[in-house]
C-alpha cells in the first residue's frame, strides 16, 4: 500500500551547497555526479544502501535524463501504529536540460511517479511525499531559478530489518520509474504517457 501526496513548496535551495551537520543530519554537501558514475560509487549514503548506490550510479550515467541534486537515508523506531519501525530517506532530482523546467513541470512528473509507485507498493507499507520545488542553480554558467523534484520516502514494518528491506525495494522501484524515459517526457509534454 502506498500513502502518498504530491505538493508544491515555494522555498528554494541553492546548488551547489556546502556541507551541513547538526544533531539530526549529516549533509555532506552537493557533489556533481552528472556523467560521473565513478564518483557516484563513492557517495557515503550509498554505502548504507545497495539500492541507493544503484540509483545514484544510474542517475550518474551520461545517458541518464535525470541527475541527483542530493540524497539521504535514515531509520527510526516507535512510529505510531502497529508498524513501529521506519526506514526512509529522500532523493532530489532534476532533468539534465534543467533551464526551461518550472516546478509546474515537476508537479506533472510527480503525479506520474506517484501513480507508478502505487503499482509497485503492493504488499508493502510505503509513505511518500513528492515535492516540486525551486532550485537556485549556479552551475554550467547558469545562474537562475529552476525546478526540481524531492522524493521523500518511508518504508514501515514490524522489525527494523524488515523496514530496511522494504526501503531497498522502494528505492529499486524508484530507480525503475526514474529511468523510464516515457515518464520523463512528461516534464516537457503534459500529454505524454
Amino acid at each position: 500500500m502506498l500513502d502518498s501526496h504530491v505538493e508544491f513548496d515555494d522555498s528554494a535551495i541553492t546548488v551547489p551547497y556546502e556541507p551541513f551537520f547538526d544533531d539530526q543530519r549529516t549533509n555532506r554537501g552537493f557533489v556533481d555526479l552528472r556523467g560521473r558514475p565513478d564518483i557516484a560509487a563513492e557517495i557515503a549514503e550509498g554505502s548504507d544502501s545497495p539500492a541507493l548506490k544503484r540509483l545514484l550510479l544510474q542517475l550518474a550515467q551520461p545517458e541518464s535524463k535525470l541527475f541527483s541534486v542530493g540524497c539521504d537515508l535514515g531509520t527510526r523506531d516507535n512510529v505510531e501504529g502497529y508498524l513501529r519501525h521506519a526506514a526512509g530517506g529522500y532523493i532530489q532530482v532534476m532533468h539534465r536540460n534543467y533551464a526551461p523546467l518550472s516546478p509546474d513541470a515537476y508537479l506533472r512528473y510527480a503525479e506520474a511517479v506517484e501513480e507508478a509507485l502505487t503499482e509497485a507498493a503492493a504488499g508493502y507499507e510505503w509513505f511518500t511525499s513528492l515535492v516540486a520545488t525551486y532550485v537556485q542553480f549556479d552551475l554550467d554558467d547558469y545562474r537562475e531559478i529552476t525546478g526540481s523534484l524531492v522524493i521523500l520516502f518511508d518504508a514501515r514494518s514490524t522489525t527494523p530489518p524488515d523496514a530496511q528491506e522494504s526501503r531497498e525495494v522502494l528505492i529499486d522501484a524508484l530507480a525503475t520509474i526514474l529511468s523510464n524515459d516515457d515518464l520523463t517526457l512528461m516534464l516537457y509534454d503534459p500529454d505524454a504517457d
